[in-house]
């Protein structure tokens, strides 16, 4: 195969377990990101500090020459890496392309999403998602869920790899609007699936995993937005970030 898949683990050891024993036979890259519960005995590389999900992820892009690198979270079984694969070489100007993500009693998870701005975010911060989630996704997306992700290695190239400004959350974000801004497209692949339990990492640490994913959030609009929308979402998105 012309693909590898890169795991990045932290403290979700029978998730890792798991996630690898589902996998093809293609090559595997996970980088343990300091886990303290045995997850780093089934990595290649490991880190003696977590160096967040971003940093992680370009360790094993960098450490791998393949044309299609997988990321993927170790709490998911059975990717569709050949199907993944086999879109990609189909269409060649797509830079990422993602499946359909299903919960393990079968359901399906929004894994489709518009780029979140400001007025989609205070919308979704006061619950109404419908604005920012797609329901309904076409071939072509906004941006895809990085859970699974399978992403052309000469598509990084042109626009860079993961931000690492984002320790945990809208990395992949960031990357799929990159990747719209220079012309590649993103697609979802919606007869392929993969089952995402969800939340293995964080499950233990879901107050820290709320901060993160504002801090990222905050990051992404520093980043790409102006200045007076930050303090718009910060007004609505404070009152939570504080009660977390």
């Amino acid at each position: 195969m012309n693909v590898v898949i890169v795991i990045v683990s932290f403290n979700c050891r029978d998730a890792l377990r798991q996630c690898l024993a589902s996998l093809p036979a293609t090559r595997v890259v996970v980088i343990d990101n300091a886990s303290t519960d045995g997850s780093a005995t089934l990595a290649q590389i490991t880190n003696d500090t977590n160096r967040g999900f971003a940093a992680a992820c370009n360790q094993g892009i960098a450490a791998t020459t393949e044309p299609f690198i997988l990321l993927l979270n170790p709490d998911t079984v059975s990717p569709p890496v050949q199907q993944l694969l086999d879109f990609m070489e189909a269409n060649p100007t797509a830079g990422a392309c993602g499946p359909r993500i299903l919960n393990p009693d079968g359901t399906r998870q929004v894994s489709c999403r518009r780029f979140p701005t400001w007025w989609r975010m205070v919308l979704a911060e006061l619950g109404l998602r419908m604005f920012y989630y797609v329901a309904n996704p076409g071939r072509e997306v906004e941006q895809l869920m990085g859970s699974c992700l399978l992403v052309r290695r000469a598509a990084l190239e042109k626009v860079g790899l993961l931000d690492e400004r984002f320790f945990l959350y809208f990395e992949e974000v960031d990357l799929c609007l990159r990747l719209h801004q220079a012309g590649w497209s993103v697609m979802f692949v919606p007869d392929a699936t993969v089952t995402h339990t969800g939340g293995a990492s964080s499950r233990t640490m879901r107050t820290e995993a709320l901060r993160h994913r504002y801090r990222s959030l905050f990051e992404f609009y520093r980043k790409h937005y102006p200045p007076w929308q930050l303090w718009v979402l910060k007004c609505v998105a404070y009152p939570r970030w504080f009660l977390s």
